[in-house]
C-alpha cells in the first residue's frame, strides 16, 4: 500500500503558493476517478519530497516542496 503526503509548496512558474496538497507514492488505484480528483500529484516518496525542499526545487517538477507530513489513516 501506497503512502499519502500532505505537502506544501508553490509553482515554479508564478511563485503561487499552495497547502495540504495531496500526493500520493504510486498510483495504485484502478480508474477510481474520484480518488483522482483528491490526489494532486502521483509517484512522490517521501525521499523526492525531501530532495524537492533540499534542492528549492531544482528538479523536474512544476512546483517546490517547502513542507510535508505523512497522512496517516
Amino acid at each position: 500500500m501506497s503512502k499519502y503526503f500532505s505537502i506544501n509548496g508553490y509553482f515554479k512558474d508564478d511563485k503561487s503558493e499552495f497547502e495540504s496538497y495531496i500526493v500520493k507514492e504510486y498510483n495504485d488505484v484502478e480508474s477510481d476517478e474520484q480518488a483522482d480528483d483528491r490526489i494532486f500529484y502521483y509517484g512522490l516518496d517521501e525521499n523526492h519530497l525531501n530532495h524537492s525542499i533540499v534542492t528549492g526545487g531544482n528538479d523536474a517538477l512544476d512546483f517546490v516542496v517547502t513542507s510535508f507530513e505523512e497522512i496517516k489513516f
